[in-house]
Formats: structure tokens, sequence, C-alpha cells
């Protein structure tokens, strides 16, 4: 006879430990993250106390919710060369960033609530996968920098957002180039699959956490598009001497290239969008709609004990973690 997995009621407010023990990684593509590092003393709010769960109630073991308490794992897809997001670090072999962060902190509280420890689990698909859904079972979540748009919510669910984001345009350090407009015509290289390929292309619809359109910028006439697996490997493209235009990606991580000494420049005035970002499911897999109840309550949790500024202040030394 199978046994029924438990979980922590999720009506009561207590439900869920606001600061849970720490939970550690069983890699699988790399080791896993490095330990967190303690935030700046102004960096956010203290932490709330722990609470106790409350008495436990029936989870479906063949949701995804019960198969990642089955397994005491948690499978995140993750990318090894987006920084400041999420990238591997050769120097201790660990994946670190923003994203990564968040996702632990994610299934430690998870752990809490399971009652008991859920350990991350590292997968590195290329995004276009991600993005496909269909996922086959192959990763359970993906905590990847995941714009909301209305072509992805079709085929993953997503969880409340954790941060936002702004989509700008940039062009090599030593470019004439002035505004956006002075780009009719002219190459841009962006990730593939990403929301800044659907802009140019003529086929972005962003949507806020609500559901509600939000408006894009208009797309320069007859652009051309090139395409690299992500948004990061288009400005070490430039770098290494590729001559592209222009580049379209987001305003975090163009700017901590711009910071690593990277030979490119963010245009001014140039926003393309806002996004709400957010981890997400896949509506082909195992049932997620106990999944996403835990996870939002975790997420409004994460914003509200004052996590998500101490992470976005230790990894993009600002915080995104609040609507603009």
């Amino acid at each position: 006879m199978r046994k029924s997995l438990r979980l922590a009621t999720l009506a009561s407010a207590t439900v869920f430990l606001v600061a849970a023990c720490g939970a550690s990684s069983t890699p699988t593509a790399a080791p896993t993250t490095a330990p967190a590092t303690a935030a700046p003393a102004t960096a956010a709010p203290a932490t709330a106390a722990p609470v106790t769960p409350e008495p436990v109630a029936t989870v479906n073991p063949d949701s995804l919710l019960g198969k990642v308490i089955a397994s005491g794992k948690l499978r995140v897809a993750t990318d090894p060369n987006y920084a400041p997001f999420s990238f591997l670090d050769v120097a201790t072999g660990k994946y670190v960033g923003f994203d990564n962060a968040t996702a632990e902190e994610m299934a430690k509280r998870l752990g809490a609530v399971a009652g008991k420890e859920i350990t991350v689990q590292w997968e590195t698909p290329n995004w276009d996968l991600i993005t496909a859904g269909s996922w086959g079972g192959r990763w359970d979540i993906s905590v990847g920098s995941m714009s909301v748009t209305v072509a992805r919510a079709k085929v993953v669910d997503f969880v409340d957002p954790y941060f936002y984001d702004f989509g700008v345009v940039a062009v090599p350090k030593d470019s004439p180039v002035q505004t956006v407009a002075e780009l009719a015509g002219k190459e841009f290289c962006v990730g593939a699959a990403t929301t800044y390929e659907q802009w140019l292309n003529g086929t972005l619809e962003i949507i806020d956490a609500s559901g509600q359109p939000v408006p894009t910028r208009p797309v320069p006439a007859g652009v051309k598009v090139t395409t690299l697996p992500t948004d990061n490997e288009c400005i070490q493209a430039i770098a290494a001497g590729r001559k592209y235009d222009a580049l379209a990606a987001n305003e975090n991580s163009l700017a901590n290239a711009i910071k690593e000494g990277q030979p490119i420049r963010i245009l001014d005035n140039s926003v393309t969008f806002t996004i709400s970002v957010s981890a997400a499911l896949d509506k082909s897999g195992p049932p997620t709609a106990d999944m996403l109840a835990v996870l939002n309550k975790i997420m409004a949790d994460m914003h509200g004990d004052g996590t998500m500024t101490r992470i976005s202040m230790e990894h993009l030394g600002k915080d995104v973690s609040k609507k603009p």
C-alpha cells in the first residue's frame, strides 16, 4: 500500500518557518553551491524567529510536491554562465549568484515545512528547453530569471515573482550610436528564446503577476537578429572582437558586465520593457497546484521578512525585489 506523504497545513499563517535550518545541495552537473555569505549589516531587516509547524495534512504522492518530498531533493534548472544571477564559480566548483541563492533558500524553507531536509540538485539544460515546457521530469523547477510572458504561461506555471527587471539596449563601447532609433537596420545579438529576441522579432507579449499586459518599446525598423545560447555569450562575443552593432538584455546583467570591464555601454533612455521574474513549474509534468501554493507562501515570506532584499543586495548591490 502506498504511504501518504505529509506536509504542514497551508491554511494557517504559522505553517511555514520564516527562517529554516540550512540544507545541503546534491550535485549532478557540478558540485553544490557555496554556503551563503553573511548579508551586509544594512542590506535587510532581521529575519523573524522560527515558528513550529502545525499538524500535518495529506499530500498527493503523485503530485510534484509529493515527489519532491519523497525524494528529499529539489532539482533546479540553472545556468552556469549567467552572472550575476547564476554561474559556476570555477575557483570553488560551486554554483553561485542571485538565482541560485534564491533557489537554495526556497529549498530550505520547503524542507522546514515538509519536516525533512530538501537538498538542491542543479541541472543545466539549455534555456530554450526550459522555456518550451514539456520537461519530461528531467528537473522540477526553474529558478533562472524567467520573465513572465503570455507564451510561457501556456506551458509553465509561474510562482509569484521574486524580482523585477528592465530590458535595455547596449552597444560596443566604441560605437558612435547614442540612441535606440539609430539602430534601424543594424544587427543585434541576443540570447536564444529570450524576451529580448521576441521583442526584436515582434512576438513578445509580457504580462505582470496579475495577468495584465505590459507595454513594450517599439523596435527599430529592419533590424537583423543573431542569437547565441545566452545573453552573456553575446557580451563575451563582443569582447572577443565580434562586430555586432548592439545587444538587448536585462539591465542588471549588462551593468554587471560593464563593472567587470566588458567593452560595452548601455544607451541612455533605452528601456525596452519592465519584467516580472518568477520561478516556473512544468504544466505537462506531475500536478503542480500543491507546490504552487507552498512556494507562493514561501515567496511571500521571503519578501515579507527581508530575505529577498538581503539576497538582492548581496548579489546585485541593489534591491530589485520591489515592483517598480
